[in-house]
């Protein structure tokens, strides 16, 4: 088995939980002829926590996968035809990994589910496999798919950036409650301005052709894009106004409108006016069309009639 010492975790520990939980799972005789295993997550790149769970996924033919799922509910083991996510029982679970860390679990899913998100340009999911340590690969099965993308083509990447920004625009401009009245507007306010944050975290990875982490790593893994080491301090700060953080003796919603000015109003901001100019050049320098980018919100119908992605 590879060194794993970037993931803070142990070869040795890593070897005697595969061993008896993962090739020990009933419904096939052919474990490591048929089982990928990949160390996923935080550690699979060295940006975890002490206290990071070990993320570890399996990925096998649909076929072993059904056999192994329908044996693993038939034993108890699982409850739910559904999926297969497994958490390791009992109170001695820490003589793997230690106490520090969490529970041992791991993921059970077909390749062909992979090759779907792959196919789909899932981006979350492009992030976790074409960042996945291997650990085992019976005859470079998954190697074959990861090594098959080699980025996103130029018409998906161009939508997923417009679909990106018009969404960071929409939270702010039409959730966050302008004429706010009272407390009851509270829950839209941090609502829209943490999804808009979350937004240009996302696009900040997108513009540079990259797919990009799950919620939890954005900020952190965001501050490594071009446009995250200028501008993930002041969306930062924006939080920190959000959450109370930021000059918790001012008034709430003084707090609120500050941040957002700071990510909605280039006429009152140099910061957002220095962002907005950037993300626009970023935008073209990717192919977004310059017209595009100079009608800005006026793309508006695009992202509401559902023509870039999920209709917010």
């Amino acid at each position: 088995m590879a060194d794993f010492e970037i993931s803070g975790v142990e070869s040795e520990a890593l070897c005697r939980f595969i061993n008896e939980c993962i090739y020990s799972l009933p419904g096939t005789t052919a474990h490591r002829d048929t089982f990928t295993i990949l160390l996923t997550g935080s550690r699979s790149i060295g940006a975890h926590a002490p206290s990071s769970d070990v993320d570890i996924d399996v990925l096998c033919p649909r076929s072993a996968y059904q056999s192994v799922h329908r044996a693993a509910v038939e034993s108890g083991m699982i409850h739910t035809d559904l999926s297969f996510f497994y958490v390791l029982p009992g109170d001695d679970w820490y003589r793997y990994f230690g106490r520090q860390k969490g529970r041992p679990h791991f993921s059970l899913a077909p390749l062909e589910e992979v090759e779907r998100q792959f196919g789909e340009y899932d981006d979350v999911w492009l992030w976790i496999w074409t960042n996945a340590a291997v650990i085992a690969d019976p005859s470079g099965q998954f190697q074959r798919i990861r090594d098959g993308f080699t980025g996103y083509p130029k018409d998906v990447l161009v939508r997923k950036i417009k679909y990106r920004w018009l969404l960071d625009a929409y939270w702010t401009i039409d959730v966050y409650p302008h004429n706010h009245a009272g407390n009851h507007d509270l829950p839209a306010a941090a609502a829209s301005l943490a999804n808009a944050v979350t937004e240009l975290l996302r696009f900040f990875f997108l513009v540079e052709g990259k797919p990009f982490p799950y919620a939890e790593k954005l900020m952190a893994l965001a501050a490594g894009t071009e446009l995250g080491r200028e501008f993930c301090p002041m969306l930062q700060r924006v939080v920190d106004l959000v959450v109370g953080r930021a000059d918790p003796g001012r008034d709430t919603w003084a707090r609120l409108d500050s941040a957002f000015e700071l990510l909605a109003c280039s006429d009152l901001s140099p910061e957002c006016r220095r962002l907005e100019n950037a993300c626009g050049r970023a935008m073209i320098a990717a192919g977004v069309p310059e017209k595009w980018v100079e009608a800005d919100y006026a793309n508006i119908d695009e992202l509401l009639l559902g023509r870039l992605g999920p209709v917010p």
